[in-house]
């Protein structure tokens, strides 16, 4: 009998069969409940433990069981994963000291980042509707040589649900799962459901979620926190089509198509010091296609991406009088960017499965269209002259890779010494045609990366590897040409800035000993080029802009200093046997910025030490009823490394953020087909805030679900 392990297990890269690690990724299934595959570290099947990578992967189970409100709360118990709120509507994850642009999302391999993605904090992760996904995997660490720009301090994939597989009936089959979740600190209210039918080589699923938040609850010491409410719907659809499955030839055809809508996400950071709210409405629709080839002869396999993404967003930033509800005044930018891309990558294995090689490219394009409005109270709307971006902005983004991997050495008493290499030529360009006072910007640039590894294993019980690998992130539209308000300053273009880049050294060691499995990683980032805000002291600038800022500060991005990044992440875990066990992480960043002609400075929004710390139950029940219960832990130390940026930052509390931790229970039944699950978080009833954040955690929470399929 197949024992399934906890979730926590899982996340923590536990659930690789020994007994069949060393036959290689090229035979093992994804998703195989005997044998845990991830793709993101390589874009390749490969077992986590086995992996040079410091990956993780959370299943379905795992998304099921926590409940989460959205994606990016998902993530909270991942190893070196933060996540910071600037509102309730938002989760922008910090992985190694990088936010926001700085990593790269991926929807089952479509890029989600486009080029007018702000600086800083975002809250598009947001926009994944958790109950729409099958996984999340996450790499830490660049990667920027498979996946180009913007995977600078790791790189999240999402896998949406899926269809499942018909080619074994000979009739019409079907099935059909409802969920329906509450949560009481807002109120907050989810209902899912989707459906596939199929029959032999074609199968089809169709689905959509609604999911209704009232204001959040935070702890004792701070109350309802209004504005944070909103309302979000989600539909999926995806198709599969397996023209032919041959032993030489196989040939699969895949398409889905994501939508999702966040309506009033209010954003509450400056409200009671600036009286300034903003509320945000986002639309994205996401559609792909994929051809997937496996040549036998050839012992080549490819797919070939064909994708579309049209995104909108609508900015209202509010100046209230003083109920802090009523618009005084207001300005409404609205943003809506089309991209196409393909994305091609193609695997070769060489001497007899001891080598592979991976090479590819991709292309994608994005078409702008922007506005801005303004109005006085409830007056009409007035179309303003300039908007954030100029109407008609372009933004391409391209490139190819090669990689290639192969064990050296390789013993009959199994172990390995597996060395890697990798090359990405990348480019990128940018226009803006000219629009009142703001002149024609063109930006581009070429540029390469590389990565290396060399990697121990022995018997799946040790494996230790040295990686380098280069990321970088090339200015977009947002930082090269946007124009206007902010509410802190005033905002000006400058089309002179080049891409930023970090270079990581990392040293991963990984082990089993019975049912204990530990995971250790510590490295060293030296990053250069570094893009930040910066106030213009340059005359001539200064009078060029002074009668559109209206007597505010103004700033543009510009290209700072170097920097230096270092942390370590540890994992535990060990199963007792008889349903008991135990897991855990901790995470540690340090960070700081050296200043032209001054002393170095700490880099900003860099998480304190964090962790997680688990014990879960599992037990078979009477009547076929199998159950669990885990108790979970929560906790962050204080920050008060701070840089300038950070003390000006009204998210932050003078002299830093505070210490916390939350007590938290979950537990859950299961019966064939059916599910129920209740969480308790907070128990404390806790006053506390991920640092960096403009909105508190919640009180004392309960989530409760109920889950059926057929």
């Amino acid at each position: 009998m197949t024992r399934t392990l906890s979730p926590v297990a899982t996340l923590l890269l536990l659930t690789v069969n020994p007994a069949r690690a060393q036959q290689g990724d090229e035979t093992e299934p994804v998703g195989s409940d005997e044998f845990e595959v991830v793709v993101v570290g390589k874009r390749v099947q490969e077992p986590p433990f086995l992996s040079d990578r410091s990956i993780s992967v959370l299943k379905k189970q795992a998304l099921v069981e926590r409940a989460a409100r959205t994606t990016p709360e998902a993530l909270w118990e991942a190893p070196g994963v933060f996540v910071q709120q600037t509102n309730h509507g938002g989760g922008s994850p910090i992985l190694r000291g990088m936010i926001g642009p700085q990593n790269l999302i991926l929807v089952d391999g479509v890029r989600l980042n486009n080029s007018v993605y702000r600086t800083g904090p975002l809250q598009y992760l947001n926009l994944l509707d958790p109950l729409a996904l099958q996984r999340i995997e996450v790499l830490r660490g660049p990667g920027s040589v498979l996946y180009g720009s913007d995977a600078m301090g790791g790189v999240i994939q999402v896998s949406p649900l899926a269809p499942a597989d018909y080619r074994a009936r000979k009739t019409l089959g079907a099935s059909a799962a409802a969920h329906a979740g509450y949560a009481s600190a807002n109120q907050g209210v989810d209902l899912h459901g989707h459906m596939d039918v199929g029959g032999g080589p074609v199968s089809l699923l169709g689905g959509g979620t609604f999911r209704g938040l009232d204001d959040l609850t935070a702890g004792r010491e701070v109350g309802t926190q209004i504005h944070s409410g909103y309302d979000h719907w989600a539909t999926i659809g995806a198709a599969t089509y397996h023209i032919h499955e041959g032993s030489r030839l196989g040939l699969r055809l895949t398409a889905a198509h994501l939508f999702s809508k966040v309506l009033d996400a209010g954003r509450t950071d400056k409200l009671y010091d600036a009286r300034s709210l903003q509320i945000y409405d986002n639309d994205d629709h996401l559609a792909y296609g994929r051809l997937h080839l496996r040549y036998t002869p050839l012992r080549t396999s490819g797919d070939l991406t064909l994708s579309f993404q049209h995104f909108f967003e609508r900015k209202d930033n509010h100046t209230v009088y003083d109920d802090y509800r009523t618009p005084e005044k207001t300005t409404r930018d609205e943003t809506t960017v089309d991209t196409g891309g393909a994305d091609l990558q193609l695997v070769t294995r060489l001497l007899g499965g001891r080598a592979r090689v991976q090479y590819g490219g991709m292309w994608y394009r994005d078409w702008v269209q922007a506005a801005r409005f303004k109005r006085e109270q409830w007056s009409v709307w007035q179309q303003a002259a300039e908007a954030s971006y100029p109407d008609g902005s372009t933004y391409d983004n391209y490139g190819g890779f090669l990689m290639a991997e192969g064990d050296a050495i390789r013993t009959a008493s199994g172990q390995i010494v597996r060395l890697g290499a990798g090359y990405r030529l990348h480019g990128m360009r940018g226009s803006a045609p000219a629009t009142g006072s703001l002149p024609e910007v063109e930006i581009s640039g070429t540029g390469h990366v590389f990565t290396g590894s060399i990697q121990y294993l022995h018997g799946q019980r040790i494996n230790a590897a040295l990686t380098f690998s280069q990321g970088f992130r090339a200015p977009n539209l947002n930082e090269a040409v946007m124009l206007g308000d902010t509410g802190k300053f005033f905002h000006v273009p400058n089309d002179d800035l080049e891409p930023e880049r970090i270079d990581t050294l990392e040293l991963l060691l990984r082990g089993r000993v019975w049912r204990l499995t530990a995971s250790w990683a510590g490295y060293v980032s030296f990053l250069h080029d570094i893009i930040k805000r910066e106030q213009i002291t340059d005359q001539e600038a200064l009078d060029r802009w002074a009668a559109d800022a209206g007597g505010k500060e103004i700033w543009w991005n510009v290209n700072g200093g170097d920097g230096l990044l270092w942390g370590t992440e540890a994992q535990l875990s060990i199963d007792v046997g008889r349903g008991l066990s135990f897991a855990g992480s901790v995470t540690y960043t340090w960070g700081k910025e050296h200043v032209a002609g001054g002393p170095d400075v700490p880099l900003s929004r860099i998480p304190p030490l964090f962790g997680v710390a688990t014990a879960r139950y599992d037990a078979q029940l009477a009547r076929r009823w199998r159950g669990f219960v885990e108790a979970y832990v929560l906790f962050a130390l204080e920050q008060d490394r701070l840089s300038v940026e950070d003390e000006k930052d009204v998210r932050i509390p003078e002299g830093g953020t505070p210490g916390w931790w939350t007590a938290n229970l979950r537990l859950g039944v299961t019966r064939s087909r059916v599910r129920f699950g209740l969480t308790f978080e907070n128990l404390g009833n806790e006053t506390y805030k991920y640092h960096g954040s403009g909105i508190y955690g919640a009180g004392t929470n309960a989530r409760i679900f109920a889950e059926a399929s057929l």
